[in-house]
């Protein structure tokens, strides 16, 4: 994965947390469905890569914005649907592989 493609990555996660009150509902499966490719961990990379760089830019200390919190929970979801994965023996999973897992084992990310 390029450097530019990373913030082409974390460009499209802030415009969608930020977009709506909701918007970080679907941001992993449009971020698998969008790039099929890339590993899990690098989706995991870039979620918190955005959370981290809206959090700078928009939140004031003392009052935690929802959008970052949310994205920094889903990344945590993110990452167990790996571990899950690499349980199955799928070591480095992609988008299009957790699409599939989502579709036969764990609709979370799929109905979020």
């Amino acid at each position: 994965m390029s450097l530019q493609q990373i913030d082409t990555m974390i460009d499209f996660v802030i415009a969608r947390i930020s977009d709506t009150p909701n918007g970080y509902r679907a941001v992993v499966r449009d971020m698998a469905t969008q790039w099929p490719d890339v590993t899990g961990a690098q989706i995991v990379f870039v979620l918190v890569s955005a959370a981290h760089a809206f959090e700078r830019v928009f939140e004031v200390p003392s009052e935690p914005r929802t959008e970052v919190q949310q994205t920094f929970r889903i990344a945590a979801l993110l990452a167990s649907d790996l571990f899950a994965l690499q349980q199955r023996s799928n070591f480095a999973p992609t988008g299009r592989d957790l699409l599939s897992y989502w579709q036969e084992s764990d609709p979370y990310f799929l109905t979020l």
